[in-house]
């Protein structure tokens, strides 16, 4: 870890309570790994993995029950819950996702997400993300299922649904074994068994200004990023790009802490790696001081993730 790293992060509060992201896409936190759903037990470790062009999955695994307040899910999603429950809310609206069950939730939405574990179990999860232009394309072709606008609750998913799942999985985990065309062909077939059962993806909203900056951000969230920096890979002066961000709510440095934080809460669930390596990984030197920022937007530490004592 660079000295440049470490000047680069600063102070942000966040007293604010507003929509924090969670990109699923980010290359800098991503790596490849197979592991299905009959069990079978991969001599990689626990990781997340991206396929460019293709989509992006993982496990999520967590031994009681957090609540993550204020989620924006920045992908079309389709979650298989394996033990445990989900629970998402937004104001009034609410879905509950049993073991077995799975939920298909539209892009940028806001949440608040409850991962709750058994009582001495675990929560186990898979989650697959779609790239908006598949989704796009899907969803300009003729179908008599209702459009999903937020998200969808499949309780019993059928077995057929369940092998294709199993099958987009594997198409993004080993981009060696199975050839592009074809992996694009499995994770729009998943899309199709989506429209069967009952829904389809809603046509994706172009992103705003402030995602495109978190987009830009999230490839590389321990970078020493400063203003200039950002405004240059957006082609904007620096003074367009603050005022850009602050109409939609995100000044520069509480973006950058969101981008970092929403990357460490992926990696704690979805990875075995170390909590001191995920702070290096997301931008600070010092775990403590990572621990702090963490807790102040969640609520719990790093570690209450893993099963420890909050």
């Amino acid at each position: 870890m660079t000295e440049e790293i470490l000047h680069g992060e600063q102070d942000v509060s966040h007293g604010v309570s507003r929509a924090q992201h969670v990109d699923i896409s980010s290359r800098e936190t991503a790596a490849i790994v197979a592991r299905n759903r009959a069990g079978e037990k991969s001599s990689s470790q626990h990781r997340i993995f991206v396929r460019p062009a293709i989509g992006a999955t993982a496990h999520i695994i967590q031994h009681n029950r957090l609540r993550y307040s204020n989620l924006v899910i920045n992908r079309p999603l389709i979650i298989l819950v394996e033990h445990g429950t989900k629970i998402m809310r937004s104001g009034d609206y609410e879905i509950t996702v049993q073991a077995g069950g799975a939920i298909a939730v539209c892009q940028n939405q806001v949440f608040d997400v409850i991962n709750e574990a058994k009582a001495g179990g675990i929560y186990l999860a898979r989650w697959i993300a779609f790239e908006p232009d598949m989704v796009q394309s899907q969803a300009h072709q003729k179908s008599p299922a209702a459009s999903i606008d937020r998200a969808l609750a499949l309780k019993a998913p059928q077995k057929a649904f369940l092998d294709a799942y199993d099958l987009a999985t594997e198409a993004i985990a080993d981009p060696d074994g199975v050839p592009e065309p074809i992996a694009d062909h499995r994770l729009r077939e998943l899309l199709l068994w989506l429209d069967l059962s009952g829904g389809r993806f809603a046509m994706p909203q172009p992103d705003g200004f402030a995602q495109k900056a978190r987009n830009i951000l999230t490839e590389k969230p321990g970078y020493a990023w400063s203003g200039v920096m950002l405004a240059r890979a957006l082609s904007v002066s620096e003074a367009t790009l603050r005022r850009k961000l602050s109409a939609e709510g995100w000044p520069f440095q509480s973006l950058l802490a969101d981008v970092r934080m929403s990357a460490a809460m992926q990696l704690l669930q979805s990875t075995d790696r170390p909590v001191l390596h995920i702070a290096q990984d997301v931008g600070y030197e010092s775990q403590s001081r990572f621990a702090i920022r963490f807790r102040a937007r969640f609520g719990f530490a790093p570690s209450a993730i893993r099963g420890h004592r909050r």
